[in-house]
């Protein structure tokens, strides 16, 4: 709303919004809001960036500060306008004894002239100057102004991650959306894959079938007509004189006798003899190894076929001939000492490097007592004393002694497991700085690292043990 009049209307124009007095070496601010350099400068103590306007909250990136030399002159003009200016009787006279307000009552908070202070409804209140009084209340507000512009800010930085929150959600629910269609649709081309099969399969079955039917038919009625011709000739034959009827008797009372046919054998019309409609229990078998369709929409389509790199193993080291199995052996191989290989450690990296997207990969781990398990970066250091930590490259899990399991952070992170898993999981989100473990066996989540990754990242395996650690493959649709 507009003051009461032009000069209030001026004078609020040339006051700071901060100390609520008249401006002191103004300055402007990028949004084009006016402040005493003073109070902006103390508003923004501490910060390096997004630098908000106490008044529009707008936020800058940079601190922009221009002298406002015109606004300088105006503060002047309207400090002299204000110094002259008359103002109307009733701001500043009693209204019941008609006295200028000088004094102010803080128990009643309101101004009085001397004659009030003199009456008993103020004798024994505390009463000060007004100028005094503005003073200290002006003090009182600034003092509550910045926790309730601390409280806004905060208020709104809250306000802004929720909002984030929501893009966030509707960005990864519209990420699954995709995924779920995608693979359905996928699953939809299998099924009818399959139905064209299966179909094929009973149509051959049918025609099989039939054609065995139509052949037994056919000998069938063959047989018939020869039985049909030979009652006709014996009917005839009885009917036939005794001179006629004695003539060849031998010769039809033998082919009555030769003419056997054998038992008619009915086809068998049961199709499951050429046809088993087995997909559904594969179907349900598959998706209970492959831990059920919310599994296979979080990880399905992530997953690669990791092998393990000979070159980076250490000596001591035994790779199975598929690169999928490593145990330790007990007599060091005769290797080249390479750059890419570690000789302290029984660390081997996976072959595979990955420098976006989102992969995942099991290792089973069975009766191995000790193992680490992870990712690293393709420039780890391989020579010498290796610290396994977040800082040095290496976003590992490790068992000890099948007993107690840790994530390597710095310092490490004990994991609270009621069962030790025999399979992890691990799936590296690049883009979103994540290594996230789980139990391969129930699909339950271990432990997840959150960094920025640059560069190359390989999978990581430590183990000294005799029993195996392999890297398993994860069940594929088709």
């Amino acid at each position: 709303m507009a003051a009461a009049n032009p000069a209030e209307s001026l004078r609020d124009e040339a006051s700071c919004s901060i100390c609520l007095d008249y401006f002191t070496d103004p300055v402007t601010i990028d949004c084009g809001h006016n402040f005493c350099r003073s109070c902006i400068t103390q508003s923004w103590e501490g910060r390096d960036t997004d630098f908000p306007c106490p008044q529009c909250r707008e936020t800058s990136q940079q601190r922009n500060l221009r002298s406002n030399r015109q606004l300088v002159n105006i503060t002047e003009i309207v400090k002299k306008l204000s110094e002259t200016s008359v103002r109307p009787k009733e701001e500043n006279l009693c209204e019941e004894h008609e006295e200028k307000l000088k004094l102010f009552c803080e128990e009643d908070q309101k101004m009085i002239c001397i004659i009030c202070r003199e009456s008993r409804d103020h004798r024994s209140h505390t009463v000060i100057p007004i100028k005094e009084a503005v003073q200290e209340y002006k003090e009182k507000l600034k003092m509550h102004l910045e926790p309730l512009r601390k409280d806004l800010e905060d208020l709104l930085k809250f306000t802004s991650t929720e909002e984030k929150k929501a893009e966030e959600l509707k960005s990864e629910t519209e990420r699954k959306r995709q995924i779920v269609e995608s693979q359905f649709e996928e699953l939809h081309q299998f099924l009818n894959k399959e139905k064209q099969i299966l179909l094929s399969r009973l149509e051959e079955d049918e025609k099989k079938i039939l054609q065995r039917i139509t052949e037994h038919v056919t000998q069938l009625e063959e047989q018939s007509s020869s039985l049909m011709q030979l009652i006709t000739e014996i009917e005839e034959k009885s009917q036939q004189p005794a001179n006629e009827l004695l003539k060849d008797v031998k010769d039809a009372l033998s082919r009555c006798q030769k003419m056997t046919f054998p038992v008619p054998e009915a086809v068998s019309t049961d199709l499951k003899l050429g046809f088993q409609l087995s997909f559904p229990q594969q179907l349900k078998k598959w998706i209970t190894k492959f831990g059920g369709f919310d599994w296979w929409i979080e990880f399905g389509s992530y997953t690669v076929n990791v092998t393990l790199d000979p070159e980076t193993a250490h000596p001591n080291l035994v790779l199975s001939q598929d690169r999928k199995t490593v145990v330790w052996g007990v007599t060091k191989q005769n290797v080249p000492n390479t750059a890419e290989r570690f000789d302290t450690y029984p660390y081997v990296l996976g072959s595979e490097g990955f420098t976006s997207g989102r992969r995942y990969w099991e290792v089973e781990v069975g009766d191995v007592s000790y193992w680490t398990l992870g990712v690293c970066k393709d420039s780890v250091r391989r020579k010498g004393r290796i610290t396994l930590s977040p800082g040095e490259g290496f976003w590992t899990v490790e068992l000890w002694n099948k007993q107690r399991c840790w994530a390597l952070t710095s310092p490490e992170t004990e994991l609270p497991l009621s069962v030790i898993p025999r399979a992890v999981g691990i799936l590296l989100d690049y883009e979103a700085g994540k290594v996230s473990f789980y139990d391969a066996g129930d699909k339950s989540h271990l432990f997840t690292f959150t960094d920025t990754f640059t560069g190359k990242l390989r999978p990581f395996f430590w183990t000294n043990s005799e029993f195996p650690l392999r890297i398993r493959q994860v069940p594929a649709w088709n």
